[in-house]
């Protein structure tokens, strides 16, 4: 009997080791399913096999990961086709810029603030009990679009390189830096594993790594570092970087601007581009003119379907630009776009409905994540014109000669609200009587306000227009300003030009640029990336305070001052329950200091897609379409 049951355990155990080999040899041999393009390089040996081009642990795609669920019903789909996107200025703009969007990690649509992220380039995370600590995991066998391996060689070099490099980085970073504004510490572990510790808690850190706007290139953790040390002087002597800063008109010391020209860091595409390694779905690898961009997909990308086909679907994105938004809709309606987003505008809905089948096109209107702001800069260099702007008096009375009504009608064909981060109350008889109030009653043989100092009392609006609404809403508000006595103007500025205008702080009045208040909710890093890092926002003095840690720039009043230490709080907090609070707080700060005015929020806004473009949103977000553009396919 004893005999037996030895006899009976051996084979179990000999049996329980043959299952296990079973299920390591199992995993070994798991086969992926690849683009007949790549297949075809494969076969002609110059590409290695999909399963040696995925990590070893490759991200699946799934219903609800970055589509919310039931916004989008997520299909298997079919490869190959090309995408033809447009976009006013730039070559791809705004839609190549969402569809490579790849963050460090990630969470469903615009965010999450209640739940931990998850892996997305990093594979995962561990975090400190009090948030100091955060352990990050690398995908082992991940690798970058040339076929190099990604690892911590990679977050080393971004760290020591670049981050700490004051050449290529001389303003370190508000957002990895301690509470006194020394940099993080970094400790690499092994070669798919690294820490980053901060002094302070700092709760909020991994919701700034998972923020689609926030990708692995523009959040300096991660850098291809074989090929852009081709680019630093500490690894390619200055003497050998001539011939190239020559060619692109820089001085013979300007090599970290070359750097920048030869990385992935800005929305821009351009030639220089060409070549740089990438963990995007799709490489650039063309550019017949400066007003077109050819890419391709990435054959190392590092995400497959649930059937376990290598993401993306589609093999090209042709990426076209139109020198002016007005010329976007004859494009559309022609034939010639396949997925439109960025700049397209509710007050052609109609237009675009009666041509959907002359175009092959399908309308679907969705919601906006992004009211335009009307910013101030309030460190204009003219004192007496500041002081004015300053007052939050003069901010209401601008805020209550706005006909918001007029505006959702006009520009909007009804498809908005009034706004709820700022009042939305209409009433030009009560702003009239605050600015006399105020000491603005004297006016000049035109009727206009005169300032303390007899100067006319001025406002020009400027814009560069990145979609169709600015322009008509800007219209607008000239019209509701001037009715209170105040002469305001308003310029069309190229969008490189108004840049340049705002950086050398010589602007007054911008409305140009979006304000992400549903994203802020959904991740209240966005403060820090679309409010505080933005001069037009802020203004070019905030700016240069806020980060500088107040070591330059000019100082806010004290009634600005929450909305800048308020985030600093965010970041500072441990639980879900703590962020949300100082969310809540500093929103009620906006709202009631006026520091910025938004007109409406929640637009409705036309999304158009080649009729035959699968896994589209049918609800919810409209950007979310180009988050998830690794699994547009078409049927």
């Amino acid at each position: 009997m004893k005999k037996c049951l030895v006899w009976l355990i051996t084979v179990s155990l000999v049996f329980s080791v043959f299952v296990g080999f079973g299920s390591i040899s199992f995993a070994q041999k798991k086969k992926y399913n690849e683009a007949p393009m790549l297949a075809e390089l494969v076969k002609a040996g110059k590409l290695p096999p999909v399963e040696e081009r995925l990590p070893e642990e490759p991200l699946v795609y799934k219903e609800g990961e970055e589509v919310l669920a039931g916004d989008i019903k997520l299909e298997i789909g079919k490869y190959g086709g090309t995408l033809r996107i447009v976009n006013p200025g730039t070559p791809g703009g705004g839609e190549w810029w969402a569809i490579s969007r790849e963050p460090l990690l990630t969470q469903s649509g615009l965010g999450e603030p209640g739940k931990k992220p998850r892996g997305n380039v990093f594979k995962g995370f561990d975090m400190s009990k009090d948030a100091k600590v955060f352990t990050f995991y690398l995908r082992k066998g991940m690798r970058w679009s040339d076929g190099e391996p990604v690892t911590t060689d990679d977050v080393r070099f971004a760290y020591e390189d670049v981050l700490l490099n004051e050449e290529l980085t001389p303003v370190f970073p508000v957002w990895l830096a301690n509470a006194d504004g020394t940099p993080f510490k970094l400790e690499i572990v092994d070669k798919y594993t690294f820490r980053v510790i901060f002094k302070n808690s700092y709760g909020l850190f991994p919701y700034t790594l998972s923020l689609h706007w926030q990708t692995w290139d523009s959040g300096p953790l991660l850098q291809p570092s074989h090929y852009m040390k081709k680019f630093h002087a500490k690894y390619t002597p200055i003497e050998k970087l001539q011939p190239l800063l020559k060619e692109n008109g820089l001085g013979e010391k300007e090599w970290s601007r070359l750097y920048w020209l030869y990385a992935w860091a800005s929305w821009g595409l351009g030639k220089t581009k060409i070549g740089c390694p990438t963990l995007a779905p799709y490489v650039l690898v063309d550019m017949p003119t400066a007003q077109v961009a050819i890419l391709k997909r990435n054959p190392y990308y590092w995400k497959v379907d649930t059937a376990g086909n290598q993401l993306p679907y589609i093999d090209e994105i042709r990426a076209d630009t139109v020198t002016r938004v007005d010329m976007l809709p004859m494009k559309i309606m022609g034939g010639e776009v396949d997925f439109a987003r960025q700049a397209v505008s509710i007050k052609e809905v109609a237009l675009y409905k009666e041509n959907e089948a002359k175009g092959g096109y399908k309308v679907k209107l969705l919601k906006f994540h992004c009211p335009i702001p009307i910013t101030f800069n309030y460190s204009n260099p003219d004192p007496v014109w500041r002081k004015i702007v300053w007052d939050r008096r003069f901010r209401e009375a601008l805020n209550l000669a706005i006909n918001r009504k007029e505006i959702i009608d006009a520009v909007y064909n009804g498809f908005a609200s009034p706004s709820r981060i700022t009042p939305s109350e209409y009433n030009p008889t009560k702003a009239n009587q605050i600015l006399d109030s105020m000491g603005l009653n004297k006016r000049d043989a035109d009727g206009w306000r005169l300032r303390p100092d007899g100067k006319r009392m001025e406002l020009l609006i400027e814009t560069s227009a990145p979609s169709t609404d600015f322009i008509p809403l800007c219209e607008l508000l000239v019209e509701n300003w001037k009715s209170i006595g105040i002469y305001t103007t308003m310029k069309y500025v190229d969008s490189s030009l108004l840049g340049q205008r705002v950086q050398a702080n010589q602007t007054q009045v911008v409305v140009s640029t979006w304000f992400d208040l549903p994203v802020i909710e959904g991740n209240p890093y966005m403060i820090d990336w679309v409010v505080l890092n933005d001069r037009a926002k802020i203004s070019a003095g905030f700016y240069d305070w806020y980060t500088s840690f107040g070591k330059k720039g000019m100082e806010p009043p004290a009634a600005f001052k929450p909305i800048f230490t308020l985030y600093g709080k965010m970041k500072a907090s441990t639980t879900p329950t703590e962020i949300k609070k100082y969310l809540e707080t500093w929103k009620k700060t906006i709202h009631d200091t006026l520091f910025l005015l938004v007109p409406v929020e929640d637009i409705m806004i036309p999304l158009i897609v080649n009729e035959k473009l699968g896994n589209v949103p049918e609800k919810g977000y409209q950007i979310l379409g180009n988050f998830g553009g690794e699994v547009l396919f078409y049927r």
